[in-house]
């Protein structure tokens, strides 16, 4: 066992502690009675939404913590594809001299707007301590749909903001959002080498998991996000390597049964299913999160690779090409037989089960690129999402699996991109800036 130990500030922001200082959202009642409304999108018009700053109780004299939240709440909900954010410019009352509760301000100022919900709140700090309230408003209907409270320090902000847009999300559609989670990905930003970075989704919080002189690959989470799984060069021979966030050690998964070239680890974190060459064939095993082995999953004379667990942990997905050409393949990770689910297509991998387990999305290749597909875990025709604009890889859903991240070449770079499957809408680009961002994995809800 190697350990290694990080700097004491950057550990505190990638183990996300601030899941432990921030305090639960406490809901606020919304107004009784039967609620009414139509939330539009995905593949329509899209819901027009006003987020009013924060009127300041105490503390937030110069609006930089309420401009916090309002960009990045903002931000969000801008990223979900269901809302339009109305321009600031166009809000004719001003946060800071008209309330947020019922029948402290017009509606009628939004309505003329053309706003169909507002987010109004209130902010306090005392000391370190921010003590913030938000509601949702149906503006039509002149009701309040839904309120939160949060409390913790300044830095807490942008989380408490990420956690009020999921919020929103369940308030206007009946499912709960996405974007109070983690983005893992492989970048080359920082020069030629490959290394390890997550963020969160919408692009701040930028943080650098790895960083040596060589290749760094595959990173995974477990739902508990405490720990990262990727594959690394950094000890000259390729090995797996799992971070273990919260204890501030990683641990390296030395491999008796030949060169390691890939992995995953399941979502409760116990298991790791290891590709791993072996005179010249590449086979999958399945081994404890120390790295001990528990069986051997396939024992073929080819190629086994990409595994992927299924949500309850009870199937893998991979590519093998036993068939002659890569294809998608799953297999019980207590063993058994094999089975074939791709037939469309000569090239297709990079398998990842939907958070229900009923479907899984991989790349097909055609034309000489890759793009996008989903299909069925019994089977069937695939569905094709992405659209042959550059090449398209690496898919991973979303929590709540209204949404899926892959990497695309449709820019002058390698970027990480954010897709509604339901529509399959490519909203935005997730990464930015310099060199190719590939590889991505996208956590669980933060905190669960």
């Amino acid at each position: 066992m190697k350990r290694f130990q990080l700097p004491g500030a950057i550990l505190f922001a990638i183990v996300f502690t601030a899941t432990a200082r921030l305090a639960s959202a406490q809901p606020l009642p919304s107004d009784s009675g039967p609620l009414q409304m139509t939330i539009r999108g995905p593949g329509s018009q899209l819901s027009t939404i006003s987020v009013s700053g924060l009127k300041n109780l105490s503390g937030d004299d110069d609006h930089r913590t309420s401009a916090d939240f309002v960009r990045t709440l903002s931000r969000n909900l801008e990223l979900s594809g269901y809302f339009r954010i109305i321009d600031p410019h166009a809000y004719i009352e001003d946060p800071q001299t008209s309330g947020f509760e019922l029948g402290q301000f017009n509606f009628a100022d939004w309505r003329s707007i053309n706003s169909d919900f507002l987010v109004k709140g209130s902010i306090a700090q005392e000391g370190t301590t921010i003590k913030l309230t938000a509601y949702l408003y149906d503006v039509a209907q002149q009701r309040r749909m839904m309120g939160k409270n949060y409390s913790g320090t300044p830095s807490d902000v942008r989380r408490m903001a990420r956690r009020f847009a999921d919020a929103v999300m369940e308030s206007s559609t009946g499912q709960k959002g996405p974007f109070d989670s983690k983005l893992a990905f492989v970048s080359t930003r920082g020069g030629r080498f490959k290394e390890i970075y997550t963020q969160s989704i919408d692009g701040e919080d930028l943080f650098k998991l790895t960083d040596n002189p060589t290749i760094n690959l595959f990173p995974s989470f477990d739902r508990t996000t405490n720990y990262v799984l990727y594959l690394s060069y950094k000890s000259m021979q390729p090995a797996l390597y799992l971070a273990d966030l919260k204890a501030q050690r990683e641990i390296k998964l030395d491999s008796p049964h030949g060169r390691v070239i890939g992995g995953t680890i399941s979502e409760d974190g116990t298991k790791v299913a290891a590709s791993i060459e072996r005179e010249g064939a590449t086979n999958l095993y399945l081994l404890t999160r120390e790295g001990e082995q528990v069986r051997q999953l396939t024992d073929t004379t080819g190629i086994n690779v990409s595994p992927a667990f299924s949500p309850d942990g009870s199937m893998l997905a991979f590519t093998s090409d036993r068939s002659g050409s890569p294809q998608v393949w799953v297999i019980p990770t207590a063993g058994g037989s094999p089975r074939r689910i791709t037939f469309k297509g000569d090239y297709n991998t990079t398998p990842n089960f939907a958070p229900k387990g009923d479907r899984i999305a991989y790349q097909g290749r055609a034309n000489g690129r890759f793009d996008i597909w989903t299909i069925a875990l019994g089977g069937g025709a695939p569905t094709q999402l992405s659209d042959g604009n550059g090449s398209n890889e690496y898919p991973s859903w979303s929590p709540d699996g209204r949404y899926l991240a892959f990497n695309s070449t449709r820019g002058s770079h390698s970027r990480i991109y954010i897709m509604m499957v339901s529509n399959r809408k490519i909203i935005s680009a997730l990464t930015e800036g310099i060199g190719n961002d590939t590889c991505p994995s996208w956590s669980w809800w933060l905190g669960e």
